[in-house]
């Protein structure tokens, strides 16, 4: 159901009303503009003719003047009465509305131009001393007609300009009786609205005070009227109807959970003891996980070194071995820092360098503040062997990249190799921590991710990302703490 909100109603509601008055009210106004102009510009041709017809009157007297005179000044005033005349006429030409008025315009114009030609006819035969008396009398006529025809035009211009005037005016009469019709049906059906509005929204407001006022006396099992509609009215009323139910849902949880609370205390300490000795089994464990073929095949490799080499390489090796063994050895359950685990890995590259040569680069990238971060031990130590053993499984050559950086409140570790990569079946099982088998020290993937999920008390600390073109990054992002006493209270007791 589409949903039309009670704003929208009165608003539609009023913008039709406003809309057709001022629709109407526009229409009226547009008729008595252009009633006002159209007599304006009657006016106005009226006021040009009269003009027209006091510059013939001053024409025959220039000219009368001139005939009986023969002075220059007369001759002037002829010529410029012919051209007032002439001006007048041709602002006319921009009055013409109707085929009549351009009929009577045309024959001004024949007259004037004859008459025009009469008059220099008259100039011509006064310099020449020629007879006068025809020519004057012809030309005494055209002044009548063009007098008459400017009559004539005034006259149908008027004529025009009082049929669109009543035409204007019965419109206009329509109008007002079409604009009190409107205005009438508006009242009425905006009265018959207001009373369905009232109603509509009144009727369920009623109700909804009516149930309220039950439910805070503590009547809980009191029903709302049925309503269906499609405004926030309805919205309010559906959404106190779901409050009822929820809160009645609400109670009986309640009720479930005193009834039950005891025994959710009860298995939540069960449950904690049982992962604190989870944690401290799966420590143990790890500790006697050490792979025993990699400290035999370290050890061979020492004993070949004593034979062929004098006794600094073999002291160097011993010494990192040493060293590598007793961190894996006294840490294992123990807080360390991260240039702590940098250094265990140093050294457990310097070894696999002893065995296998240099065909394995490692590259170190740590700022120097995220050193000083608390973490479990043994953590870099078997992401770097995984990446040896099965990304450089068949590479003569590889780089391992150690990445350190913080950001915000976090720390973020990448293990890189530009190894083979991880088959997405593979990968998919990793991302889920159901892929457990592996020949490195025996501290999986899934290991790591749960020791440093315990450790900090988060979620998902460790991603891997991989293609199976090649190459492989495990990324941890684990809190940045550098005080142990803000560590999770089960790793500190471990300490």
């Amino acid at each position: 159901m589409k949903f039309f909100s009670v704003q929208s109603k009165l608003l539609a509601f009023f913008f039709i009303i406003i809309f057709s008055l001022l629709a109407i009210d526009l229409l009226i106004q547009y008729n008595n503009n252009y009633l006002v102009s159209l007599v304006n510009e009657t006016f106005e041709t009226i006021n040009t003719i009269n003009i027209t017809k006091k510059d013939i009157s001053s024409l025959n007297s220039n000219l009368q003047r001139y005939l009986i005179s023969g002075d220059s000044d007369s001759m002037l005033s002829v010529y410029g009465s012919l051209n007032s005349i002439d001006e007048k006429l041709s602002a006319l030409e921009n009055k013409i509305l109707t085929k009549e008025e351009y009929l009577y315009y045309t024959n001004l114009i024949s007259i004037f131009e004859y008459l025009s030609k009469l008059t220099e006819r008259l100039v011509i035969y006064k310099k020449g001393n020629l007879p006068l008396s025809k020519t004057y009398s012809e030309y005494v006529d055209f002044s009548n007609f063009l007098n008459l025809y400017l009559e004539k035009f005034s006259e149908q211009k008027i004529k025009f300009t009082m049929e669109i005037h009543h035409k204007a005016q019965r419109q206009l009469n329509t109008i007002r009786k079409i604009n009190n019709l409107v205005i009438l049906i508006w009242t009425l059906f905006a009265s018959l609205l207001s009373i369905i509005f009232s109603n509509t929204f009144t009727t369920p407001i009623i109700n909804l005070s009516k149930v309220a006022n039950k439910i805070a006396h503590g009547n809980l099992e009191t029903q709302l009227p049925e309503y269906s509609a499609n405004d926030e009215v309805a919205v309010l009323y559906q959404s106190f109807s779901n409050m009822i139910s929820n809160i009645k849902d609400m109670v009986k949880k309640l009720e479930e959970k005193a009834d039950l609370e005891r025994m959710y205390a009860q298995q939540k300490i069960e449950a904690i003891k049982y992962r604190q000795a989870l944690q401290e089994a799966e420590l143990k464990n790890l500790q006697a996980q050490i792979n025993p073929h990699f400290l035999f095949n370290t050890l061979n490799t020492i004993l070949q070194i004593a034979m062929f080499e004098n006794a600094k390489q073999t002291y160097e090796i011993l010494l990192r071995t040493s060293t590598y063994l007793r961190y894996v050895v006294h840490n294992i359950t123990k807080v360390v820092k991260l240039e702590e685990e940098i250094e265990n890995v140093k050294n457990y590259m310097f070894i696999y360098r002893m065995r296998f040569g240099d065909r394995i680069k490692l590259e170190i990238d740590v700022e120097n503040e995220t050193k000083l971060l608390l973490m479990p031990c043994m953590i870099l130590q078997p992401l770097v062997e995984n990446a040896i053993i099965h990304g450089f499984k068949e590479s003569e050559y590889g780089i391992i990249k150690i990445l350190a950086k913080k950001d915000k409140d976090m720390v973020i570790i990448e293990v890189c190799d530009n190894g083979k990569g991880i088959e997405k079946e593979t990968l998919e099982d990793l991302k889920n921590f159901s892929f457990e088998h592996n020949k490195t020290t025996g501290i999986g993937i899934n290991n790591i991710a749960k020791r440093l999920s315990y450790f900090y008390n988060i979620e998902n600390p460790l991603y891997i990302e991989s293609n199976s073109e090649g190459g492989t990054t495990v990324t941890i992002k684990v809190p940045f703490i550098t005080d142990i006493s803000k560590l999770p209270k089960q790793e500190v007791n471990n300490i």
